[in-house]
């Protein structure tokens, strides 16, 4: 009887072991970003794309994934990415606040560990707004309506003794 205890007991203990080894050696993923055409811009939403093979070969398209991005500032964001396109595609669309480098990482929470270094996204400087005043344009449509308004008128007067002047001839 006691070896039944002792061969049932080392039995589940090791049944046990080998389950813990599979779990621990499990679920991860890695990402690959698109191609980026151009940074994104402070204070506007853009998107960005990437692609999560499980086990670096087969494509996650369900489940949840997170986009977290840190700002140079500390400030941290998080985002939730949606499938689009191609098995294993996922795109967020993200407003990142402020110009600078920001370091982005992509968790898939109680599902993948994802193993993949991102390069960080370099965020520019939205476009500066024009200061008042500094704009040439409206002066330069002024002085041409002003000009055309000339013209007419000139060419008003003119076409008046034009006209005067051929009925005045017998």
């Amino acid at each position: 009887m006691r070896q039944r205890v002792t061969l049932a007991s080392s039995i589940a203990s090791a049944a046990l072991l080998l389950s813990a080894g599979a779990a621990m050696a499990g679920g991860w993923a890695t990402v690959t970003p698109d191609p980026a055409t151009a940074g994104p811009v402070a204070g506007q939403t853009t998107t960005v794309g990437f692609t999560v093979l499980q086990h670096g070969r087969t494509p996650v398209g369900q489940g949840t994934v997170i986009v977290n991005a840190i700002g140079p500032d500390g400030q941290v964001l998080a985002y939730k990415a949606r499938t689009e396109g191609k098995p294993g595609h996922w795109v967020v669309d993200v407003t990142l606040p402020t110009s600078g480098s920001w370091q982005w990482s992509v968790t898939m929470p109680d599902q993948l560990e994802v193993q993949t270094a991102l390069e960080p996204l370099q965020v520019r400087a939205a476009a500066a707004a024009p200061e008042a005043g500094g704009s040439a344009v409206p002066f330069i449509l002024a002085v041409g309506a002003g000009l055309l308004l000339a013209a007419l008128v000139v060419l008003r007067g003119g076409m008046r003794t034009i006209a005067s002047r051929a009925l005045q001839r017998p």
